[in-house]
Protein backbone atom coordinates (compact mmCIF):
# COMPACT_ATOMS: atom_id res chain seq x y z
CA UNK A 1 0.00 0.00 0.00
CA UNK A 2 1.29 3.64 -0.84
CA UNK A 3 0.79 5.23 2.53
CA UNK A 4 0.82 9.00 0.77
CA UNK A 5 0.12 11.91 3.35
CA UNK A 6 -3.08 12.05 0.67
CA UNK A 7 -3.17 8.22 0.38
CA UNK A 8 -3.30 8.73 4.55
CA UNK A 9 -6.21 10.92 4.54
CA UNK A 10 -8.80 9.24 2.45
CA UNK A 11 -8.28 6.24 5.19
CA UNK A 12 -8.35 8.43 7.72
CA UNK A 13 -9.93 11.48 7.67
CA UNK A 14 -10.36 12.07 11.06
CA UNK A 15 -7.16 13.00 11.18
CA UNK A 16 -7.79 16.35 8.99
CA UNK A 17 -9.62 17.99 12.12
CA UNK A 18 -7.70 15.78 15.30
CA UNK A 19 -4.27 14.63 16.35
CA UNK A 20 -5.37 10.99 16.70
CA UNK A 21 -2.96 10.24 19.92
CA UNK A 22 -5.20 8.17 21.43
CA UNK A 23 -5.11 4.67 19.46
CA UNK A 24 -4.42 3.04 22.58
CA UNK A 25 -8.15 3.83 24.46
CA UNK A 26 -10.29 3.91 21.25
CA UNK A 27 -9.56 4.30 17.47
CA UNK A 28 -11.22 6.31 14.94
CA UNK A 29 -12.71 4.37 12.14
CA UNK A 30 -10.67 4.58 8.67
CA UNK A 31 -12.88 5.35 6.16
CA UNK A 32 -13.11 1.92 4.53
CA UNK A 33 -14.53 0.41 7.86
CA UNK A 34 -17.20 2.92 7.84
CA UNK A 35 -17.90 2.29 3.97
CA UNK A 36 -18.46 -1.04 5.14
CA UNK A 37 -20.98 -0.55 8.11
CA UNK A 38 -23.03 1.96 5.68
CA UNK A 39 -22.80 -1.41 2.90
CA UNK A 40 -23.98 -3.58 5.73
CA UNK A 41 -26.78 -1.31 6.35
CA UNK A 42 -27.73 -1.17 2.77
CA UNK A 43 -27.65 -5.08 2.27
CA UNK A 44 -29.87 -5.51 5.71
CA UNK A 45 -32.20 -2.53 4.98
CA UNK A 46 -33.03 -4.06 1.34
CA UNK A 47 -32.04 -8.17 1.51
CA UNK A 48 -33.16 -8.67 5.23
CA UNK A 49 -32.31 -12.09 6.11
CA UNK A 50 -31.50 -13.09 2.36
CA UNK A 51 -28.12 -11.17 2.75
CA UNK A 52 -27.72 -14.07 5.57
CA UNK A 53 -25.38 -16.36 2.67
CA UNK A 54 -23.54 -12.43 2.22
CA UNK A 55 -22.71 -12.40 5.94
CA UNK A 56 -21.70 -15.78 6.21
CA UNK A 57 -18.90 -14.87 3.80
CA UNK A 58 -17.78 -11.89 5.19
CA UNK A 59 -17.49 -14.02 8.85
CA UNK A 60 -15.47 -16.42 6.77
CA UNK A 61 -13.05 -14.04 5.43
CA UNK A 62 -12.89 -12.25 8.79
CA UNK A 63 -11.79 -15.32 10.66
CA UNK A 64 -9.37 -16.04 7.31
CA UNK A 65 -7.64 -12.46 7.72
CA UNK A 66 -7.43 -12.69 10.91
CA UNK A 67 -5.49 -16.00 11.24
CA UNK A 68 -3.07 -13.74 8.78
CA UNK A 69 -2.85 -10.85 10.88
CA UNK A 70 -2.55 -13.12 13.97
CA UNK A 71 0.09 -15.70 11.93
CA UNK A 72 -2.20 -18.91 13.12
CA UNK A 73 -0.04 -21.52 11.13
CA UNK A 74 -2.71 -24.57 9.97
CA UNK A 75 -0.96 -26.26 12.71
CA UNK A 76 -2.17 -24.24 14.65
CA UNK A 77 -6.00 -24.47 13.03
CA UNK A 78 -5.43 -21.69 10.62
CA UNK A 79 -9.08 -19.79 10.64
CA UNK A 80 -11.06 -22.67 12.68
CA UNK A 81 -9.06 -21.26 15.49
CA UNK A 82 -10.47 -17.79 15.32
CA UNK A 83 -13.63 -16.93 17.51
CA UNK A 84 -15.37 -13.81 16.88
CA UNK A 85 -16.10 -12.12 19.93
CA UNK A 86 -17.72 -9.19 21.84
CA UNK A 87 -14.31 -7.84 23.18
CA UNK A 88 -11.11 -8.99 25.10
CA UNK A 89 -13.07 -9.83 28.69
CA UNK A 90 -15.40 -12.04 27.00
CA UNK A 91 -12.64 -14.18 25.37
CA UNK A 92 -10.42 -14.14 29.08
CA UNK A 93 -14.06 -14.90 30.90
CA UNK A 94 -14.19 -18.18 28.26
CA UNK A 95 -10.87 -19.60 29.88
CA UNK A 96 -11.73 -18.42 33.26
CA UNK A 97 -15.07 -20.19 33.33
CA UNK A 98 -14.37 -23.23 30.59
CA UNK A 99 -11.26 -24.73 32.12
CA UNK A 100 -12.08 -27.45 35.09
CA UNK A 101 -10.17 -25.42 37.94
CA UNK A 102 -9.21 -27.55 41.52
CA UNK A 103 -9.25 -26.19 44.45
CA UNK A 104 -5.61 -24.91 45.20
CA UNK A 105 -4.74 -24.48 41.74
CA UNK A 106 -2.48 -21.01 40.75
CA UNK A 107 -2.89 -18.56 38.55
CA UNK A 108 -0.01 -16.28 37.64
CA UNK A 109 -0.11 -12.58 36.62
CA UNK A 110 1.33 -9.26 37.23
CA UNK A 111 -0.06 -6.59 39.58
CA UNK A 112 -0.06 -3.78 36.37
CA UNK A 113 -3.20 -5.85 34.53
CA UNK A 114 -5.85 -4.01 33.00
CA UNK A 115 -9.27 -5.30 35.24
CA UNK A 116 -10.04 -7.62 31.93
CA UNK A 117 -7.11 -9.68 32.75
CA UNK A 118 -7.63 -9.42 36.62
CA UNK A 119 -11.12 -9.59 37.46
CA UNK A 120 -11.47 -12.91 35.45
CA UNK A 121 -8.92 -14.93 37.76
CA UNK A 122 -9.54 -13.28 41.06
CA UNK A 123 -13.20 -13.99 40.46
CA UNK A 124 -11.89 -17.95 41.13
CA UNK A 125 -11.18 -17.45 45.18
CA UNK A 126 -14.52 -18.98 45.00
CA UNK A 127 -13.10 -22.49 43.90
CA UNK A 128 -9.72 -22.28 46.10
CA UNK A 129 -7.64 -20.73 42.94
CA UNK A 130 -4.75 -18.82 43.98
CA UNK A 131 -3.90 -15.59 42.11
CA UNK A 132 0.03 -14.21 42.37
CA UNK A 133 0.85 -10.92 41.14
CA UNK A 134 4.50 -10.43 40.48
CA UNK A 135 5.49 -7.26 40.95
CA UNK A 136 6.49 -4.63 38.29
CA UNK A 137 8.35 -1.41 37.44
CA UNK A 138 6.46 1.30 35.73
CA UNK A 139 4.51 -2.30 34.08
CA UNK A 140 7.56 -4.05 33.34
CA UNK A 141 8.97 -7.22 34.45
CA UNK A 142 11.48 -10.17 33.65
CA UNK A 143 10.52 -13.32 32.49
CA UNK A 144 12.68 -14.98 35.13
CA UNK A 145 10.45 -13.06 37.74
CA UNK A 146 7.26 -15.35 36.09
CA UNK A 147 9.53 -18.17 36.13
CA UNK A 148 9.82 -17.75 39.89
CA UNK A 149 6.25 -17.33 40.48
CA UNK A 150 5.31 -20.72 39.23
CA UNK A 151 5.34 -24.02 40.67
CA UNK A 152 3.96 -27.31 40.70
CA UNK A 153 0.52 -26.48 41.03
CA UNK A 154 0.36 -22.77 39.11
CA UNK A 155 -2.25 -24.08 36.10
CA UNK A 156 -1.79 -21.06 34.14
CA UNK A 157 0.09 -17.64 33.11
CA UNK A 158 -1.68 -14.95 31.84
CA UNK A 159 -0.40 -11.44 30.54
CA UNK A 160 -0.64 -9.16 28.60
CA UNK A 161 1.40 -8.67 25.40
CA UNK A 162 1.72 -4.54 26.38
CA UNK A 163 0.67 -2.89 29.42
CA UNK A 164 -1.79 -0.56 29.26
CA UNK A 165 -0.69 2.38 30.73
CA UNK A 166 3.19 2.32 30.20
CA UNK A 167 3.30 0.02 26.58
CA UNK A 168 5.79 -1.96 28.06
CA UNK A 169 6.10 -5.17 25.82
CA UNK A 170 6.17 -8.69 28.09
CA UNK A 171 9.11 -11.29 27.13
CA UNK A 172 5.99 -13.74 25.98
CA UNK A 173 8.34 -15.76 23.79
CA UNK A 174 10.65 -16.65 26.63
CA UNK A 175 7.64 -17.11 28.96
CA UNK A 176 5.19 -19.35 26.16
CA UNK A 177 8.30 -21.81 25.81
CA UNK A 178 8.74 -21.93 29.41
CA UNK A 179 5.23 -22.92 29.73
CA UNK A 180 5.40 -25.35 27.42
CA UNK A 181 7.97 -26.97 29.16
CA UNK A 182 6.28 -27.08 32.07
CA UNK A 183 2.70 -28.24 31.50
CA UNK A 184 1.57 -24.54 32.32
CA UNK A 185 -1.54 -22.82 29.93
CA UNK A 186 0.15 -19.52 28.78
CA UNK A 187 -2.06 -16.89 27.62
CA UNK A 188 -2.00 -12.88 26.60
CA UNK A 189 -4.55 -10.20 26.60
CA UNK A 190 -3.33 -8.75 23.29
CA UNK A 191 -5.47 -5.61 22.93
CA UNK A 192 -2.82 -3.27 23.35
CA UNK A 193 -0.24 -5.03 20.70
CA UNK A 194 -2.39 -6.51 17.35
CA UNK A 195 -2.58 -3.91 14.71
CA UNK A 196 0.63 -1.92 16.26
CA UNK A 197 3.06 -4.34 16.49
CA UNK A 198 3.78 -7.73 14.75
CA UNK A 199 2.22 -10.50 16.66
CA UNK A 200 2.58 -14.26 16.03
CA UNK A 201 1.01 -16.40 17.74
CA UNK A 202 3.01 -19.73 16.77
CA UNK A 203 6.05 -17.50 17.88
CA UNK A 204 5.11 -16.76 21.12
CA UNK A 205 3.09 -19.94 22.41
CA UNK A 206 -0.22 -18.54 23.54
CA UNK A 207 -2.78 -22.00 24.27
CA UNK A 208 -5.09 -18.66 23.82
CA UNK A 209 -4.74 -14.76 22.90
CA UNK A 210 -8.55 -12.14 23.43
CA UNK A 211 -8.20 -8.73 21.32
CA UNK A 212 -11.12 -6.23 20.80
CA UNK A 213 -10.90 -4.46 17.60
CA UNK A 214 -11.86 -1.05 18.67
CA UNK A 215 -8.13 -0.04 19.40
CA UNK A 216 -4.92 -1.18 17.40
CA UNK A 217 -7.11 -3.01 14.39
CA UNK A 218 -8.96 0.26 14.21
CA UNK A 219 -12.44 -1.47 14.29
CA UNK A 220 -15.61 -0.59 16.31
CA UNK A 221 -16.54 -1.47 19.66
CA UNK A 222 -17.83 -4.77 20.09
CA UNK A 223 -16.05 -7.30 17.92
CA UNK A 224 -12.97 -9.16 18.86
CA UNK A 225 -10.79 -11.79 18.61
CA UNK A 226 -10.13 -14.60 20.66
CA UNK A 227 -7.56 -17.48 19.27
CA UNK A 228 -7.35 -21.01 20.59
CA UNK A 229 -4.67 -23.61 20.08
CA UNK A 230 -6.86 -26.79 19.49
CA UNK A 231 -5.45 -29.02 22.19
CA UNK A 232 -6.09 -26.14 24.28
CA UNK A 233 -9.64 -25.47 22.85
CA UNK A 234 -10.84 -29.30 23.48
CA UNK A 235 -9.65 -28.48 27.59
CA UNK A 236 -12.89 -25.89 27.80
CA UNK A 237 -15.92 -26.39 28.28
CA UNK A 238 -18.28 -23.92 25.85
CA UNK A 239 -20.69 -21.86 27.18
CA UNK A 240 -24.39 -22.70 26.42
CA UNK A 241 -25.78 -21.66 23.20
CA UNK A 242 -27.52 -22.23 20.17
CA UNK A 243 -25.30 -21.39 17.36
CA UNK A 244 -22.62 -23.73 18.17
CA UNK A 245 -24.30 -26.61 18.50
CA UNK A 246 -23.75 -29.23 16.18
CA UNK A 247 -25.99 -29.86 13.62
CA UNK A 248 -26.58 -31.49 10.18
CA UNK A 249 -28.18 -28.55 8.42
CA UNK A 250 -28.38 -24.47 9.79
CA UNK A 251 -32.42 -24.71 10.23
CA UNK A 252 -32.11 -27.72 12.84
CA UNK A 253 -33.15 -26.76 15.95
CA UNK A 254 -33.87 -29.66 18.18
CA UNK A 255 -31.29 -29.61 20.76
CA UNK A 256 -32.77 -32.89 22.28
CA UNK A 257 -31.59 -33.72 26.30
CA UNK A 258 -27.48 -33.54 25.84
CA UNK A 259 -26.73 -30.66 23.63
CA UNK A 260 -23.39 -31.21 21.97
CA UNK A 261 -21.14 -28.38 20.52
CA UNK A 262 -18.94 -28.01 17.65
CA UNK A 263 -15.39 -28.29 18.27
CA UNK A 264 -13.76 -25.65 16.34
CA UNK A 265 -13.35 -21.75 17.59
CA UNK A 266 -16.92 -21.54 16.98
CA UNK A 267 -17.62 -23.69 20.17
CA UNK A 268 -17.22 -19.93 21.77
CA UNK A 269 -19.91 -17.80 19.65
CA UNK A 270 -23.16 -18.72 21.27
CA UNK A 271 -25.80 -16.57 19.45
CA UNK A 272 -26.38 -13.95 16.47
CA UNK A 273 -22.89 -12.61 15.33
CA UNK A 274 -21.77 -8.61 16.07
CA UNK A 275 -22.64 -7.99 12.13
CA UNK A 276 -21.47 -4.49 11.69
CA UNK A 277 -18.54 -5.03 13.58
CA UNK A 278 -18.08 -7.88 11.70
CA UNK A 279 -18.29 -5.96 8.55
CA UNK A 280 -16.00 -2.88 10.02
CA UNK A 281 -13.51 -4.81 11.53
CA UNK A 282 -12.66 -6.77 8.33
CA UNK A 283 -12.03 -4.00 6.63
CA UNK A 284 -9.73 -2.61 8.72
CA UNK A 285 -7.55 -5.29 9.17
CA UNK A 286 -7.48 -5.23 5.41
CA UNK A 287 -6.02 -2.34 5.76
CA UNK A 288 -3.67 -3.04 8.32
CA UNK A 289 -2.61 -5.87 6.01
CA UNK A 290 -2.33 -3.92 3.02
CA UNK A 291 -0.09 -1.85 5.06
CA UNK A 292 1.97 -4.40 6.50
CA UNK A 293 3.56 -4.90 10.04
CA UNK A 294 7.08 -3.30 9.01
CA UNK A 295 5.60 -0.50 7.62
CA UNK A 296 2.98 0.39 10.24
CA UNK A 297 5.83 -0.42 13.05
CA UNK A 298 8.09 2.39 11.09
CA UNK A 299 6.06 4.98 11.03
CA UNK A 300 4.78 4.26 14.70
CA UNK A 301 8.26 4.55 15.99
CA UNK A 302 9.09 8.25 13.66
CA UNK A 303 6.28 9.55 15.58
CA UNK A 304 7.59 8.43 19.45
CA UNK A 305 11.24 8.99 18.25
CA UNK A 306 10.29 13.19 18.03
CA UNK A 307 8.28 12.94 21.45
CA UNK A 308 10.96 11.00 23.21
CA UNK A 309 13.50 13.54 21.97
CA UNK A 310 11.50 16.49 23.44
CA UNK A 311 9.34 15.64 26.30
CA UNK A 312 12.80 15.63 28.41
CA UNK A 313 13.34 19.15 27.35
CA UNK A 314 9.98 20.07 28.44
CA UNK A 315 10.58 18.26 31.75
CA UNK A 316 8.42 15.21 30.71
CA UNK A 317 10.07 12.00 31.69
CA UNK A 318 8.97 9.10 29.23
CA UNK A 319 8.87 5.72 31.24
CA UNK A 320 10.68 2.84 29.86
CA UNK A 321 12.81 4.96 27.73
CA UNK A 322 15.22 3.46 24.99
CA UNK A 323 13.07 -0.25 25.75
CA UNK A 324 14.36 -2.29 23.14
CA UNK A 325 11.27 -3.56 21.61
CA UNK A 326 8.78 -0.68 21.26
CA UNK A 327 5.03 -0.55 21.48
CA UNK A 328 2.16 2.08 19.58
CA UNK A 329 2.49 3.46 23.64
CA UNK A 330 4.75 5.98 25.31
CA UNK A 331 3.49 7.20 28.69
CA UNK A 332 5.40 10.62 30.35
CA UNK A 333 6.15 11.60 33.84
CA UNK A 334 4.66 15.22 34.22
CA UNK A 335 7.22 17.96 35.49
CA UNK A 336 6.83 18.68 39.89
CA UNK A 337 3.27 20.44 39.79
CA UNK A 338 1.88 19.39 36.64
CA UNK A 339 -0.83 17.38 36.65
CA UNK A 340 -1.43 15.12 33.64
CA UNK A 341 -4.84 15.46 33.59
CA UNK A 342 -4.81 19.03 33.36
CA UNK A 343 -2.30 18.13 30.30
CA UNK A 344 -5.04 15.94 28.80
CA UNK A 345 -7.42 18.64 29.07
CA UNK A 346 -4.93 20.85 27.33
CA UNK A 347 -4.31 18.94 24.53
CA UNK A 348 -8.16 17.75 24.21
CA UNK A 349 -9.07 21.77 23.56
CA UNK A 350 -6.17 22.10 20.89
CA UNK A 351 -7.72 19.37 19.01
CA UNK A 352 -5.06 16.09 20.17
CA UNK A 353 -6.45 13.18 21.46
CA UNK A 354 -4.52 11.39 24.31
CA UNK A 355 -5.37 9.55 27.84
CA UNK A 356 -3.86 10.47 31.28
CA UNK A 357 -3.18 7.03 33.29
CA UNK A 358 -1.91 6.30 36.61
CA UNK A 359 -0.22 9.33 36.80
CA UNK A 360 1.39 9.51 33.13
CA UNK A 361 0.17 11.09 30.11
CA UNK A 362 0.01 8.61 27.93
CA UNK A 363 0.16 9.50 23.76
CA UNK A 364 -0.47 6.74 21.49
CA UNK A 365 -0.43 6.94 17.60
CA UNK A 366 -0.76 4.79 14.68
CA UNK A 367 0.52 4.45 11.30
CA UNK A 368 -1.94 7.19 10.13
CA UNK A 369 0.34 10.02 12.35
CA UNK A 370 2.98 12.03 11.31
CA UNK A 371 6.36 12.95 13.22
CA UNK A 372 4.69 16.92 12.74
CA UNK A 373 1.76 15.57 14.79
CA UNK A 374 4.42 14.78 17.69
CA UNK A 375 6.23 18.27 16.93
CA UNK A 376 2.62 19.62 17.40
CA UNK A 377 2.14 18.09 20.77
CA UNK A 378 5.29 19.13 22.20
CA UNK A 379 4.72 23.10 21.42
CA UNK A 380 0.96 22.45 22.61
CA UNK A 381 3.22 21.03 25.96
CA UNK A 382 5.56 23.89 25.88
CA UNK A 383 2.51 26.70 26.44
CA UNK A 384 0.57 24.76 29.38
Amino acid sequence: MDLTRESLDREIPSRLTTIQMNHAAVSPLPARAVAALAGYAHVLSTRGPLAFPEMSARITALREDAARLLGVTQELGGSSSIAIVPNTTYGLSLVSQGLDWRQGDVVVTTESEFPANLTPWLDLARLGVEVRRIPTRDGAFTAEEVFAACDARTRLVSLSLVAYHTGFVAPAAEVGAFCRTNGIAFGLDAIQAVGAIPVDVAALGPDYLSADGHKWMLGPEGCGLFFTTPSFRARLRPPSGWLNLKRTNPAQYDVGERPEYVEDATKFEIGAPPMPGVYALHASIGLLLEAGSAVIGARIRAVLAVLEDGLPRLGWEPVLHGQAVRSGILSARPPAGTDPRRAMRHLESNAVACSARAGFLRLSPHFGNEPEDAVRVLDLLARL
